[in-house]
C-alpha cells in the first residue's frame, strides 16, 4: 500500500511540475522572460507557489528547465533530419536547415535564441551550461569523417567552428524584422558554404 501511495505521489509530482514547465513555455514564449513573473506562471499552471519552489529555486531555473525541453525537442528533429539524408553531405545540408528553421519558431526563438543569452549567460560563462548544439552538430557532422572529402578532418574542432557560424545565422534571423527573409538569405549562405568547401576539398 505504501509502495503505491508513494508512486501516486511521484507521478503527481511529475505531473505538476510538467505543467509548470508548459506554463513557463508559453509564458516566456509570448511575453519574454523579463515581462513573466512567478504569480503568473503559477496562475497559469493553476498550483500553489510552493509547488513550484518544490520543484526550481526560482525562475531562472524554470527557465534553464523549459529551454532544455525546447532546445532537445530541435536538436532531436536535427539529427533525425540529418541521418535520412540520402548522402552525408546532403544529410548535413538538411539537419543545418532544419536548425534554421527552428529559428521561425516562436517557442525555439524567443526562449533558445534571444532570451537565453542574458538570463543564462553567467552559468555559461562558468561551463555551467552543456552545449546539447555541439552534441548535435558532432552527430550532424560524423558522416562526413566517413568521406574521402574530409577523411583527414577531425570532426569535434569541425563541430566547433560549424556551432559558432550557426549560432551567428540563427540570431540574424531571430532579430530580424522580416526573419522569413533573413531565413532565406541564410540558406543562400548555406549552400554557398557547403558549395565552396565541396569543390576546396574535392579539388
Amino acid at each position: 500500500m505504501g509502495v503505491t501511495v508513494k508512486g501516486l505521489r511521484a507521478r503527481q509530482a511529475e505531473a505538476t511540475k510538467e505543467l509548470l514547465i508548459e506554463a513557463a513555455r508559453d509564458l516566456f514564449t509570448h511575453q519574454g522572460y523579463a515581462a513573466t513573473s512567478i504569480d503568473d506562471i503559477i496562475g497559469q499552471a493553476g498550483v500553489a507557489r510552493g509547488a513550484l519552489y518544490h520543484h526550481f529555486p526560482g525562475k531562472e531555473a524554470l527557465f534553464k528547465a523549459v529551454y532544455d525541453a525546447v532546445e532537445a525537442e530541435v536538436i532531436a528533429r536535427v539529427v533525425a533530419t540529418a541521418q535520412n539524408g540520402p548522402t552525408p553531405w546532403e544529410g548535413v545540408v538538411a539537419g543545418l536547415r532544419a536548425f534554421l528553421d527552428a529559428c521561425l519558431e516562436p517557442s525555439f526563438r524567443r526562449i533558445v535564441i534571444l532570451d537565453s543569452v542574458s538570463v543564462l549567460q553567467w552559468r555559461a560563462a562558468e561551463g555551467g551550461i552543456e552545449h546539447m548544439e555541439l552534441s548535435m552538430l558532432v552527430a550532424v557532422l560524423t558522416p562526413l569523417a566517413a568521406t574521402k572529402e574530409l577523411a583527414d578532418v577531425p570532426v569535434r574542432p569541425l563541430a566547433y567552428v560549424a556551432l559558432g557560424g550557426l549560432y551567428g545565422a540563427a540570431l540574424y534571423i531571430a532579430r530580424s524584422p522580416e526573419p522569413v527573409t533573413a531565413r532565406a538569405e541564410a540558406d543562400v549562405v548555406l549552400d554557398r558554404i557547403v558549395t565552396g568547401l565541396r569543390s576546396l576539398v574535392e579539388g
